[in-house]
């Protein structure tokens, strides 16, 4: 079950564990990383996944390769 306003997922309830999403760069939240802590019920911290974001359609090109990669040509 999502935990959400109108406009934004908060959390997500899974088999009584509630699952967060942190932003803070002391979990290790980072730009391309994705920071989930699970709580139990008794609001106890249970464990924390750090995961790869994947990338966005901007961040991709037009034939859908990263865009970070840069093709060099010698002349």
């Amino acid at each position: 079950m999502d935990l959400r306003c109108p406009y934004k997922k908060h959390a997500e309830l899974l088999d009584g564990i509630l699952e967060v999403r942190c932003k803070s760069r002391l979990c290790g939240a980072l730009p391309g990383v994705i920071v989930l802590h699970r709580f139990d019920m008794d609001g106890n911290l249970v464990d924390t996944l750090k995961l790869k974001d994947p990338p966005t359609r901007e961040e991709k090109g037009a034939n859908g390769s990263d865009r970070s990669s840069v093709s060099v040509r010698s002349s």
